[in-house]
């Protein structure tokens, strides 16, 4: 599955043409609400299909003179199921 993140929500998608697409409806609202950097707009316009990618921006309800980041990001999530009972010879 696909997962795409950002502010407060994940979201799982089967495919990747719609997770690219909620991914980028993500940060555009994010960059066109607070603004920010275009070339993490460009950057995910251009992102080859299959790719996995991850923004950061500042975060600007911070308190002064407190460093937060907002973070976005879309990647394959990779199934824990039974991992957890592995054990190496």
């Amino acid at each position: 599955m696909w997962l795409v993140s950002g502010v407060d929500e994940e979201h799982r998608f089967r495919e990747w043409g719609e997770a690219v697409d909620y991914y980028r409806q993500m940060v555009r609202g994010w960059v066109g609400a607070h603004g920010g950097d275009a070339g993490v707009a460009r950057a995910i316009d251009d992102l080859p299909t299959g790719g996995a990618h991850q923004a950061v921006f500042p975060d600007p309800d911070a308190p002064d003179g407190e460093r937060r980041e907002v973070e976005f990001s879309i990647g394959w999530e990779v199934p824990r199921v039974g991992l957890d009972h592995f054990t190496a010879c």
